[in-house]
């Protein structure tokens, strides 16, 4: 998995975006389980921890930074990000990023610079899928004005229509764009891991989505869960899935400050994990991979780094993509 710092890139400008005064035509937003991430007024990618932390201000003092979001709203107080993670707060990935969206998407509601007041023309979220009537219907709620206090701002807000996004759609379109498959001429497709659970796309010569291909792969949780038990055998005790994930995450494979470093059993684990997910591969996509007909698949997503072997093994064929963890949020902007 790649570092979940707060991330300055060269990105989308905001004059392509359209951003005018109180309007910005254009705001897009990633609420992931692993990290939440955004393109802020100047068309930077943020991205920060997926965590929330609901606090009392009469005793508790949350503060941000570079990777965390300080809201009020709606009579509550919450901050997203690492300070949340720091302060014990629930990982989103523990939770439904659906129902939370109306309070992660804050992070992302931000005026255009000199500014308290936005207009949001166009609010793109990714959603697994667009065809979940409840996960629409729970993002379609952001759609009015709302005031709230950012980071100790005061903002009114108004959003004025939410387009969900089929996660994959903006990863395919990016690689497509900077033709990062060889051929346009075969069948092409997209796998998404992400923390909660991995999903594989397939697209047609047309560049249309060819649902009946969809796949939902076990994401890192699942690696988690398969390191927790290797380590409850080698320790005797339980271990949190988030500081595992950390650990993979970071790379060091240490238990937070325990002294316990579980590199073996990350490897044992990922061996396993990526072998189901080959099994899937080849079972739902097993036609299109006989008769030719599906060229590459770029693998994104904060978990794609650990793909690494199933590259290898495909030599190539599946390919990790650069900058795998901000291809899909940098090409929500070109929808």
């Amino acid at each position: 998995m790649a570092s979940v710092l707060s991330k300055t890139t060269k990105g989308t400008s905001s004059e392509h975006l359209g951003n005018t005064g109180l309007i910005r035509s254009l705001v897009c937003f990633d609420g992931g389980n692993r990290t939440l991430q955004w393109l802020d007024p100047c068309g930077r990618v943020r991205s920060i921890p997926a965590f929330i932390k609901h606090f009392d201000p009469s005793w508790q003092d949350m503060q941000p930074d570079d990777q965390s979001v300080v809201i009020e709203f709606e009579s509550e107080h919450f901050v997203l990000g690492a300070v949340a993670r720091d302060n014990q707060g629930t990982p989103v990935v523990q939770d439904d990023k659906c129902e939370l969206a109306r309070k992660l998407v804050l992070a992302a509601l931000e005026p255009n610079p000199g500014q308290n007041a936005v207009r949001v023309e166009r609010l793109a979220i990714a959603l697994p899928t667009s065809r979940s009537e409840l996960a629409v219907k729970q993002v379609r709620a952001i759609e009015g004005t709302h005031e709230f206090t950012r980071n100790g701002e005061s903002i009114i807000a108004t959003v004025r229509k939410v387009e969900p996004i089929d996660e994959t759609l903006a990863a395919y379109r990016w690689a497509s764009l900077h033709r990062l498959y060889s051929s346009k001429q075969n069948i092409n497709g997209v796998l998404d891991l992400g923390g909660g659970t991995g999903i594989g796309r397939l697209y047609s010569v047309s560049g249309s989505l060819m649902r009946d291909a969809d796949l939902i792969l076990p994401g890192t949780k699942e690696l988690a869960i398969k390191i927790s038990v290797r380590l409850n055998a080698q320790i005797g005790a339980s271990a949190p899935l988030a500081a595992i994930m950390d650990g993979v995450e970071r790379g060091d494979y240490e238990l937070g400050t325990s002294g316990v470093n579980f590199r073996g059993a990350f490897e044992n684990a990922r061996a396993e994990w990526l072998d189901e997910i080959r099994g899937e591969v080849k079972t739902r996509w097993g036609r299109w991979l006989s008769s030719g007909e599906l060229g590459e698949v770029i693998v994104v997503g904060g978990s794609a780094p650990l793909a690494e072997p199933l590259q290898a093994a495909t030599k190539g064929r599946f390919r990790i993509a650069p900058d795998p963890q901000f291809i899909s949020i940098s090409g929500m902007a070109r929808l």
